[in-house]
């Protein structure tokens, strides 16, 4: 990842290296590029910082990086999350769940039912799996 800055000012991020190629369409780079040779044309790597963990009701959002001791940082900025994308995201956490349970369902203890209206296992290996699925997908309450 790379950030494209002249005198602790940034004039494009992120940089790619085919914007180094469109930026400079005569000149003939090596395959590898060292770090004082993208230097010569104010370019320089960005330090990537892990993207914070947060929960539903958080938003991350990657900031300009910022210059520290002469190397350039990936910035992440948290904040709150609006009711309406608090909401979304529950709806979407339960829709999800709702999914996977009918999947499970379908793929698992279907097939089991219908064994055991053969008498091939019993009730009570249905019901457990039932029951296994519902613990593996338990309904969201918020």
């Amino acid at each position: 990842m790379f950030i494209k800055a002249k005198n602790g000012q940034v004039i494009k991020y992120p940089y790619t290296m085919d914007d180094l190629y469109s930026d400079y369409p005569n000149t003939s780079f090596p395959d590898k590029l060292e770090n004082s040779t993208l230097a010569e044309f104010d370019i320089y790597i960005v330090n990537e910082q892990p993207q914070p963990q947060v929960d539903y009701t958080k938003n991350v959002k990657e900031e300009t990086p910022n210059l520290m001791n002469g190397e350039w940082h990936q910035d992440w900025v948290v904040s709150d999350a609006t009711s309406d994308e608090i909401a979304q995201r529950q709806s979407d956490m339960i829709n999800a769940v709702k999914q996977q349970r009918a999947e499970a369902y379908r793929n698992e203890s279907d097939p089991l039912f219908f064994k055991a209206q053969r008498n091939e296992i019993t009730m009570d290996e249905w019901i457990a799996k039932v029951n296994e699925i519902k613990q593996r997908f338990p309904n969201l309450e918020f």
